[in-house]
C-alpha cells in the first residue's frame, strides 16, 4: 500500500511539471497568478516526493532491513519533521523568499521555549534518541532503577513522546519519563537471549550427574512451550548440604516476561515427576496398601496368589508417577515389566489399518471391558471443542449432532468419522477431518493394565503412542517381583503359564500385543514362559 502510494505521489507529480512546463510555453495565454500558483504546487508536490521516498529509505530499507531493528510511529514522526523542514526551507529558497529572518527569529522563540520546557523537551529528545538507538525494543523485559532507589520491572509496552511504559507482573502499567531512562541504570532481558535459573534438592547420597542428566531429560524429552530449546539448557550442582544438595536448572525462556510466573512453576512440577520416579526425592506417599492390594487381586492371573505373595509383588514392584500429558516411551517405561494402572488415566492409540474393504483397528487388547473404556475419552470439553469445528461448516445444528453421536461413538477417531458424513463438501470434509486422530484411542483407568507379554516373555511395548491424560501412578511389576511371589507359595511356574497362555488366546491375540507368528510356532506359550523365567532365576542366583 506504502509502495502504491509513492508512485501515486510521483505520477500526480510528473502530471503536474508537464502540465507547468506546458504553461511555461504558452505564458501568454496563462495568467501570470495561475503560473506562479501551479510553480508552487509543483514545487510542493516534488518536495513531498522527496520527503516520503527519503523516509521511505530511511526508515523501512535502512532503520529496519539493514540495522534490523523496528521503528516507532515516534521516530517516524520525527524523521518526517526534520525533512519536511528542509524541504520547506528550499522550497522558500527556490520561490526567493528571505529564509534568514525567519530562522533567526524560530531560534530564538526555541531557546525561549527550550529553556521553559526544559525537562519536556528532554524527555521527548531522549524518547527520539531512544528510538534511534534502540536499546530495547517493545515486547523486552527491562529492569530499572530511579535516582531514589526504586526498582520498575516489566515488558515494554510502548516507547511515547514523553515517556517509556512498562507492563508490571502484576499488570500495572508505569510511566517512565524517557529522559530518567537515559540518566539512570537499566537492565534489559532481550527475548530468547537471557538465561534463569530453577531450584531444586534431592537428598546428598545420589550422584550428582545422575541428578543433572535426569534434570536435563525431564525437559528435553517434552520441553514446556515456552523453553526455548535452540539455546543451551543445563543443570549444575550449586551448594551441597549435609542433609541435602541444591541443584540450578539454567534455561533459555522465549518469551521473559512468562518465565517467573508460568515456566518456572511448570518445570519445577515436571522435575518433581521425574526426580520421583528415578526415586531421588524424599519418600513419596503412596496409594494405600489396600487399594494396591485391590488392583493386583483383579488381575486375572494373580488372583490365587495369598495376600502375602500378593504384598511381596506390590512391595518389589516399582512405583512410576506421571504428570497430565506426558508421554509414556521407552525411556519412560522400563523394559520386561506389566504395568498398573494405580491412578489417572492413560490415552492409548490404536493401530488402524486400511484395507479394501475398510479400515481395521487393532486394539491393545480384546478384553469387552475395553469398549466401554474407550468412550470415557469423549468428555464434554472434547465434545465441545468438536461441536465448534463442525460449526463452521454446518451452522449451529453442529452442537446438537455431535452431543447426540458422541453417544455410541467408540473413540475421538470414530466420532471425527461419523461427523464428516454431514459435510457434503469434500474440500471442506477433508479439512474437517484435519483435527481427527491418527488413529482410534481407548483409555486406560485404574485397575487396567498393558505389558502381559513383556512380563511372561520379555517382549518390547507395542509401538503406538502412549499418553497420561491426568496425573496418573503406574505400578511397574518385574519377573523379580513375581517370581519372589510364587516362591512364597510355592506355585510351579508352569501353573501360572497356563493361566497366562489362556489369557493370551482370549484377549491378547489379534492385538497389537500378539506374538510374532515364528514364535508361535517354534514353541507353545507356556513352555516358553517357563524358559524364560527359568532364565531369569539363573540370572539371579548368578548376581
Amino acid at each position: 500500500m506504502k509502495n502504491f502510494l509513492l508512485l501515486f505521489q510521483a505520477g500526480l507529480t510528473g502530471c503536474l511539471l508537464f502540465s507547468y512546463v506546458f504553461v511555461l510555453s504558452n505564458p501568454e495565454q496563462i495568467l501570470p497568478v495561475i503560473i506562479e500558483i501551479l510553480k508552487i504546487v509543483v514545487l510542493i508536490s516534488i518536495a513531498v516526493v522527496f520527503v516520503n521516498t527519503l523516509s521511505f529509505l530511511i526508515i523501512d530499507f535502512w532503520f529496519t532491513h539493514k540495522q534490523g531493528k523496528q521503528p516507532s510511529k515516534l521516530l517516524k514522526f520525527t524523521v518526517s519533521v526534520v525533512l519536511y523542514g528542509i524541504a520547506a526551507a528550499v522550497v522558500l529558497q527556490v520561490l526567493g523568499k528571505d529564509t534568514t529572518q525567519f530562522f533567526t527569529t524560530s531560534a530564538l522563540f526555541a531557546a525561549v521555549v527550550g529553556f521553559a520546557m526544559q525537562e519536556p523537551l528532554g524527555n521527548l529528545l531522549s524518547g527520539v534518541f531512544l528510538q534511534i538507538n534502540q536499546p530495547f525494543q517493545i515486547g523486552d523485559w527491562i529492569e530499572f532503577q530511579a535516582l531514589d532507589g526504586m526498582m520498575v520491572e516489566g515488558v515494554v509496552e510502548s516507547v511515547d513522546w514523553d515517556s517509556t511504559d512498562i507492563r508490571q507482573k502484576s499488570g500495572e502499567i508505569t510511566y517512565i519519563p524517557n529522559g530518567s531512562i537515559a540518566k539512570n541504570l537499566v537492565k534489559m532481558a532481550a527475548a530468547g537471549n537471557v538465561y534463569r535459573m530453577v531450584d531444586f534438592t534431592v537428598p546428598p547420597n545420589i550422584p550428582p550427574n545422575q541428578v543433572m542428566d535426569i534434570a536435563c531429560k525431564a525437559l528435553i524429552n517434552q520441553p514446556p512451550a515456552n523453553v526455548n530449546l535452540d539455546k543451551p539448557l543445563f543443570a549444575r550442582m550449586w551448594s551441597y548440604g549435609l542433609e541435602e544438595i541444591n541443584y540450578k536448572l539454567f534455561y533459555y525462556p522465549k518469551n521473559y516476561s512468562e518465565a517467573e510466573t508460568h515456566t518456572d512453576p511448570e518445570i519445577r512440577c515436571r522435575l518433581w515427576y521425574a526426580l520421583n520416579r528415578a526415586g531421588l526425592t524424599t519418600e513419596y506417599q503412596q496409594s494405600e496398601k489396600q487399594h494396591l492390594l485391590q488392583l493386583v487381586n483383579a488381575v486375572e492371573f494373580f488372583r490365587d496368589l495369598s495376600l502375602e505373595a500378593k504384598s511381596l509383588i506390590i512391595e518389589e514392584s516399582k512405583t512410576l508417577l506421571f504428570d497430565r500429558e506426558e508421554l509414556l516411551d521407552n525411556q519412560q517405561l522400563f523394559s520386561g515389566a506389566m504395568f498398573l494402572v494405580v491412578s489417572g488415566s492413560i490415552l492409548v492409540q490404536n493401530e488402524l489399518i486400511h484395507t479394501s474393504e475398510g479400515n481395521i483397528t487393532i486394539p491393545l487388547n480384546r478384553n469387552p471391558e475395553n469398549d466401554y473404556r474407550a468412550s470415557l475419552a469423549l468428555k464434554p470439553p472434547v465434545i465441545e471443542q468438536v461441536s465448534v469445528q463442525l460449526a463452521k461448516y454446518i451452522g449451529p445444528v453442529a452442537f446438537s449432532l455431535t452431543k447426540e453421536a458422541a453417544k455410541t461413538a467408540p473413540s475421538l477417531y470414530n466420532l471425527y468419522l461419523t461427523l464428516s458424513t454431514e459435510i457434503h463438501n469434500p474440500q471442506q470434509r477433508e479439512e474437517f477431518l484435519l483435527h481427527q486422530p491418527l488413529a482410534p484411542t481407548e483409555e486406560l483407568i485404574a485397575g487396567d493394565f498393558f505389558g502381559e507379554m513383556s512380563l511372561f516373555l520379555g517382549q518390547p511395548l507395542p509401538k503406538i503412542k502412549i499418553t497420561t491424560i491426568e496425573e496418573s501412578q503406574i505400578l511397574g511389576i518385574t519377573p523379580n517381583a513375581l517370581l519372589s511371589a510364587l516362591d512364597r507359595d510355592g506355585i510351579a511356574i508352569s501353573v501360572i503359564a497356563e493361566q497366562v497362555s489362556q489369557y493370551y488366546h482370549t484377549y491378547l491375540s489379534g492385538s497389537l500385543q500378539e506374538l510374532p507368528a515364528d514364535m508361535l510356532d517354534k514353541k507353545g506359550i507356556v513352555e516358553q514362559i517357563q524358559q524364560y523365567f527359568e532364565s531369569r532365576m539363573a540370572l539371579n542366583l548368578r548376581s
